[in-house]
């Protein structure tokens, strides 16, 4: 892997960045322009500001893929059409004093988070949290950067979350020649569903679907954690739950959300209802599934439980930790 002094100046292509003097009223760093973003970075010089560069390029053409491309046959989903702004802050004190600056009196609400960032209008803000966080936290929030610059229609709340979770999950060691991603790969939100479980906190599938992670905030952060948590295993259910049942769907929402057509799919789906003498549903989520999953919502729900069981099985956590799937076991 090459140091930041080994960055090449000119025209930013596949990896090879282009590097230039960045600052912020007292903070100074770089920005690194690659083929697919703008990174402005005040982290000190070491492996984690070296690996960046790579790991966003490498997690764009993730995005692309991962549910849209699964399947032999499957097109990439496209770059989006402008590349897009990361503000990495060396510590929480800078990211802070950007956050008053370019969002005003918006900004009290973002100052709540103690770990993590955020991304608006495709635009992230973050701060270093530790190498291992920092990335997952780049991926999901590079997610969620990637559909606001990409998407005419915005996903379901609890999809757009659910697949920022499933973005996370990499492999990325020094052995390494690039990262790997590994949507079941992801400890962090294992363990939180395992400490929900046994704490008696996991959420139905009715509130996952029809409220927003602002709503638990309200509850605390381990309402938070377990929401996040919960559709990280929704997303694994849509790709492999009913043995694969739910995949085809799952791309075509995705990709009907990023050519503008979710409200012509609802529309339709509808319409089909009503012409076999059955009642609309009434939720937006339960809308959803109809259209794209399941028109009996009933099952598709009494799946997701299984599924989310076969995940908190004993012997799960090695599976979780190999990146392999604790529900397909072999």
């Amino acid at each position: 892997m090459r140091s930041s002094a080994e960055i090449q100046s000119g025209p930013a292509v596949a990896g090879n960045p282009m590097i230039e003097p960045w600052e912020f009223r007292q903070f100074k760093g770089d920005l690194i322009t690659t083929s697919t973003h703008r990174l402005h970075m005040t982290l000190p010089e070491g492996r984690l500001r070296d690996e960046i560069p790579m790991f966003m390029e490498a997690a764009v053409n993730h995005y692309r893929a991962m549910i849209t491309a699964v399947d032999e046959g499957g097109e990439l989903l496209p770059f989006t059409p402008d590349r897009l702004d990361v503000f990495l802050f060396g510590d929480r004190e800078e990211w802070a004093d950007w956050t008053r600056w370019r969002l005003g009196r918006d900004a009290r609400l973002y100052l709540q988070i103690e770990l993590g960032g955020y991304t608006i209008d495709s635009e992230s803000v973050l701060f270093d949290i530790g190498r291992v966080d920092t990335l997952c936290l780049l991926a999901h929030e590079g997610w969620h950067q990637y559909t606001q610059g990409l998407f005419k229609h915005p996903l379901p709340v609890w999809l757009e979350e659910g697949l920022a979770t499933y973005a996370e999950g990499h492999r990325f060691r020094r052995s390494d020649s690039e990262p790997i991603f590994m949507p079941w790969r992801n400890l962090e939100r294992y363990w939180q569903l395992r400490i929900a479980r046994r704490e008696g906190r996991l959420i139905s599938v009715d509130e996952l679907i029809d409220r927003t992670p602002q709503e638990f905030v309200g509850r605390g952060e381990k309402a938070l954690l377990t929401y996040y948590a919960q559709v990280w295993v929704m997303a694994h259910y849509l790709m492999e739950g009913r043995d694969g049942e739910y995949r085809k769907g799952l791309a075509k929402l995705v990709r009907d959300a990023a050519e503008g057509r979710i409200t012509s799919s609802l529309y339709d789906s509808a319409r089909s209802i009503g012409r076999r003498g059955q009642n609309p549903t009434e939720s937006m989520g339960d809308a959803i599934i109809a259209a794209y999953f399941d028109q009996d919502v009933a099952r598709f729900k009494v799946g997701y439980e299984e599924f989310l069981e076969k995940v908190l099985a004993s012997g799960s956590g090695m599976y979780v930790w190999r990146g392999m799937s604790p529900v397909l076991r072999e």
